[in-house]
Formats: structure tokens, sequence, C-alpha cells
């Protein structure tokens, strides 16, 4: 599947990108979405911490750590430079769509979020704003939504990647089937060990 991407931004910080990407997040994976989040972020960073194993391996030279949990796993990429947007979002191949938090000079195709206070323009070109979060109006012709608006957003999102509900009820339904189809398949196996 190609992969499919769009960005929230906003003029600064505090605009409420986050807020609403959780938000919407909320939405779809309560719908059955699987949906990526790319973050960017302007200075380096660091979640691992000394006398871990994950650490020593990075510390050591190693390219890559992957930590592999039963319910979770974390890539550590080590870098010499600072990978492109369009790099990362090649392998997030296995999601519905990909909500981007920031990177507002890359080509994507974007909802603005606008706060009275912090924000003093939109600062997306017209040809690439899905919408407009905000809590006063603007002069543009493109969809504008309130900032709790979450629902019809998320709605805007899916309209703007064409899923639609019967899509959803069928992958939900599928993926029901494949679950009892496991677990039957667990037992069968379990059942023939046993006797």
């Amino acid at each position: 599947m190609k992969n499919r991407a769009i960005s929230i931004v906003g003029e600064c910080s505090n605009v409420g990108k986050t807020t609403l990407i959780k938000h919407l997040l909320e939405i779809f994976s309560k719908e059955g979405l699987k949906v990526g989040v790319v973050k960017h972020h302007h200075k380096e960073f660091d979640f691992d911490r000394e006398g871990k194993d994950s650490f020593i391996f990075s510390k050591s030279g190693a390219s890559c750590v992957k930590m592999v949990s039963p319910n979770r796993v974390i890539t550590i990429e080590n870098l010499n430079y600072e990978k492109s947007l369009y790099d990362v979002l090649e392998t997030m191949t296995d999601y519905d769509f990909v909500l981007v938090e920031g990177y507002k000079w890359e080509n994507l195709d974007r909802i603005e979020v606008y706060r009275t206070g912090y924000s003093t323009k939109i600062i997306s070109d017209k040809d690439k704003l899905i919408a407009i979060v905000s809590d006063l109006k603007h002069d543009l012709d493109v969809d504008q939504f309130n900032p709790d608006e979450y629902e019809k957003i998320a709605n805007k999102i899916k309209n703007y990647f064409k899923i639609n509900w019967d899509e959803l009820h069928l992958n939900f339904f599928i993926n029901i089937i494949f679950f009892i189809a496991k677990i039957f398949t667990i037992t069968w196996f379990y059942n023939k060990k046993v006797y």
C-alpha cells in the first residue's frame, strides 16, 4: 500500500496540534483504523537511559537497536544526519494513513491549527490546505472547524483519504473472523497435544 499522510501544522508551539492529534487518534482507533504518527523535533533528543541495555548497545556502535516486548516495539536508529520525512514515511506502509505533526515546510496537504493569542496568520499555501481548525473564522474558501469539533475533523480526514464506513465495517468483520479462527486453531492444537 502506498503511504498516505497529511500534516497537522501551526505557526508556532502551543496552538493545539498535539491535542487535536490525540483526540483524532482516539476516534480513529475506536473505529478500527490503524493510524501512524510522525512528529518532528527541532533539537536532538534521547529517551534512552544510561545503564539500560539499549543505551549500551547504541553507545557501543549499533546502527539500530530494536526493543521488543509482547505489545510494543521501539526502534532506535543512530544516524549522523536527519532522515527526510519521505524516508520515514516509506517505512510506515502498514497503516491506513499517517498524521504528521509539524514539517510545515514539506509539500504535504495539511490541516492548519490557528489559536488566538499564539498565531498571527495562516501560514499554509491555500492549495495545500485541507481545513483550518481555529477559534475564529478566517476569510478563506476552505473548510473550517472549531477546535473541539473532533468528530467533524475526523470525518473530513476520512473523506480526504476516501475511507468509508463500509470499508471500516468489512475490515472490522474480517479481523474478528481471523481472531476467532486463530483462537480455534490454537485451541485445536492444544487439545491434540494434551490428548
